[in-house]
């Protein structure tokens, strides 16, 4: 939510979320809804340091994930990626923070 207390829509905090990622180097992939388009997946994935995060947006915290939605970011996480469900940039922010702190430590 907003400081107004009005929820943000998926399709304002997508640009966001993207611009923040791209500036810090990742590879994004952003979704687009469509016949051709699997159901389920992702709203945004990337490449960011050599990791795969997949985001499934939503508008706030109240706002859970669907149920095929929650089994294709399990498979993502089976298969060694990061995926999480978020409704904030800062969400995001710490994800990316924590795999640059976990890349770091692995070169100590």
């Amino acid at each position: 939510m907003t400081q107004t207390g009005t929820r943000i829509k998926e399709r304002d905090l997508q640009p966001e979320i993207i611009e923040y990622l791209e500036s810090k180097g990742a590879y994004v992939l952003k979704t687009h809804v469509s016949s051709f388009q699997k159901q389920g997946e992702p709203d945004i994935t990337c490449c960011y340091l050599g990791r795969y995060v997949a985001f499934e947006l939503k508008r706030d915290e109240k706002e859970k994930a669907k149920k095929l939605q929650e089994y294709k970011m399990k498979l993502i996480r089976m298969a060694g990626g990061i995926a999480m469900r978020v409704d904030n940039l800062k969400q995001v922010e710490e994800v990316l923070y924590e795999i640059s702190r976990v890349q770091q430590d692995s070169k100590s």
